[in-house]
């Protein structure tokens, strides 16, 4: 009797297994080993799908069928895995053209009716794979009518419930996670369906941004049914679709651009000073003012350019200056006296190997440097008025004391802001380059920041590299504009640029993309008559292939 109840025990444990699994939605799918299909769209079926068309409704038989996005699972539910049949490829591998940094990806996904129920959701996930990553791109969703029922149900339990007790942030989460068992998603995909006797087809496209990486694209497919028995099971990875991103980057030019760089036998360095004097004094006093860092500055540039290697020093002309304050005569007297004193102090300090080297100058009134510095102050009211009379008087002590007289504000500012500029030390170096017979010489160096534009556009980085290279106006820019989708001004750069196989094959392109397909036709003839490697490169281009398929 206790072995009958044990034997009537497990068969009743087995029939509700049997009913918790044999019987689950996605059990039923795994026994028929259910398989979708993924392929590559032919060049015809691309030009009859719409990228974007609107989200379908489908009806069969008592179920009702939507496409809509899909937004993660919530944490906690219990995932199962659906083994269906290898995913099969019609097409492994085709050529994608990159504008403005973006292809579009495209393929057609074919499942079977079998997978679909009005109990259920399918979920189909793209996924990019890259060196480094895998990127999923948007789901595509499949929903029966009861699984929407029972979102709406969940959804309107939930608003109930808010509505009714108003929670608080917390509690408004805490029920949304109570009540919504299966989230609707946030955005909807636009996408078309179509359905066949014994399969519905949907044609997914995406535009995805490229970078360094993308000489090649690989994309996969993963997916999962979701039931309203709170069964799901994940589908394996599909088989491997291959796209090749054609892009204009074959065709940059990585040869060195050099710049003309001009080197002068002869080089003239100048420095200005000021050193600052007791009034109606010669002396050079250190210790005056900021005179000892002047006097440093001056000795220090003085060492450096007589012991430097490159260049023989001919002549240091010293020019001292004074302000117009006072008579000329005297000025012109104090002038020279202070440039010979100064003369004195240097030799001393540096040594009387400069001494034959050092020729005086002296500049009684420095009045040339006055004008200018009055042109370009703003806070001179009369500064019109004054540069006139400026010009108007020869006589140097007439002259500066009719503006003290007849702008007396002006000359105050003048006296105490732009005389002391005007009591300087000019020092003119004259150098010849060692070893130089001719007067100019001409050699090249690497453009470095050409190099950088370069770089750039190799990855990928257009809008950064066409900034550089934008002055250039040579292949490689036409190369930039090409990747951005200037057409028309690509063409305009090329017009300009010698003939030869790749400037026509680069005009084909840009024809194709215009409309231009007649002239295309010529240019891309005409490139593979110069090389012919073009044929072969014009397979790998979808804008050839346009051209060459006729209108």
């Amino acid at each position: 009797m206790k072995k009958r109840k044990i034997i009537i025990a497990e068969a009743i444990l087995g029939c509700c297994l049997w009913v918790m699994f044999g019987c689950s939605v996605a059990g039923r799918l795994e026994r028929r080993h259910a398989a979708a299909s993924l392929s590559q769209l032919t060049r015809a079926e691309r030009q009859q799908q719409d990228c974007r068309p609107q989200v379908v409704k489908l009806q069969r038989d008592s179920n009702t069928f939507y496409l809509a996005p899909v937004d993660t699972l919530v944490d906690g539910e219990r995932v199962m895995a659906l083994q269906i049949e290898q995913v099969t490829v019609t097409s492994r591998m085709r050529s994608i053209p990159e504008r403005n940094g973006r292809v579009v990806l495209d393929f057609i996904v074919t499942l079977p009716k079998q997978l679909l129920g009005k109990s259920r959701s399918i979920v189909i996930t793209p996924i990019l794979h890259k060196p480094d990553e895998s990127v999923p791109l948007e789901d595509l969703v499949i929903r029966g009518g009861r699984f929407s029922l029972l979102q709406e149900r969940d959804y309107w339990q939930y608003e109930t419930y808010v509505e009714r007790f108003r929670p608080d942030t917390v509690g408004r989460e805490a029920a949304f996670n109570r009540f919504v068992k299966f989230p609707y998603p946030e955005d909807a995909r636009l996408d078309s369906l179509v359905e066949g006797r014994s399969t519905v087809t949907y044609y997914y496209s995406q535009e995805v941004k490229t970078d360094e990486t993308s000489k090649k694209m690989l994309v996969t497919l993963q997916g999962q049914v979701l039931a309203v028995d709170d069964s799901a099971y994940s589908l394996p990875p599909s088989d491997t679709l291959s796209y090749v991103v054609s892009s204009m980057l074959s065709f940059v030019d990585t040869m060195p651009r050099y710049r003309i760089k001009v080197i002068d036998k002869f080089v003239t360095v100048e420095d200005r000073n000021y050193i600052q004097f007791f009034v109606g004094d010669t002396r050079v006093v250190d210790t005056l003012g900021d005179n000892r860092r002047q006097l440093d500055k001056i000795t220090g540039l003085m060492r450096r350019i007589v012991e430097q290697q490159e260049f023989y020093v001919d002549t240091i002309t010293l020019t001292a200056a004074s302000s117009p304050e006072g008579a000329y005569a005297f000025n012109d007297r104090l002038s020279q006296g202070r440039a010979e004193a100064l003369k004195r102090y240097l030799v001393r300090r540096y040594g009387r190997s400069i001494d034959t080297m050092l020729t005086v100058r002296w500049v009684a009134e420095d009045w040339p440097e006055l004008t200018t510095r009055i042109r370009t102050d703003r806070e001179i009211g009369n500064r019109d008025a004054i540069l006139e009379l400026i010009a108007a008087e020869k006589n140097p002590d007439r002259r500066e004391q009719a503006i003290r007289q007849r702008f007396l504000k002006d000359y105050a500012y003048i006296r105490s802001m732009i005389y002391p500029q005007l009591r300087a030390v000019n020092f003119r170096y004259n150098l010849r380059r060692k070893g130089m017979v001719k007067d100019t010489i001409h050699t090249t160096e690497l453009d470095t920041i050409y190099a950088c534009g370069v770089q750039l556009l190799q990855k990928r980085k257009y809008a950064e590299a066409l900034y550089i290279l934008n002055d250039y106006n040579d292949r490689n820019t036409v190369v930039a504009h090409l990747s951005m989708d200037h057409n028309e001004r690509a063409l305009e750069l090329l017009a300009a640029m010698p003939k030869d196989a790749v400037t026509e094959y680069l005009r084909a392109i840009a024809c194709s993309r215009l409309g231009r397909k007649e002239e295309g036709r010529s240019h891309f003839l005409e490139a593979c008559r110069l090389d012919g490697r073009m044929e072969y490169r014009g397979n790998l281009d979808p804008e050839i292939s346009d051209l060459l398929a006729g209108d």
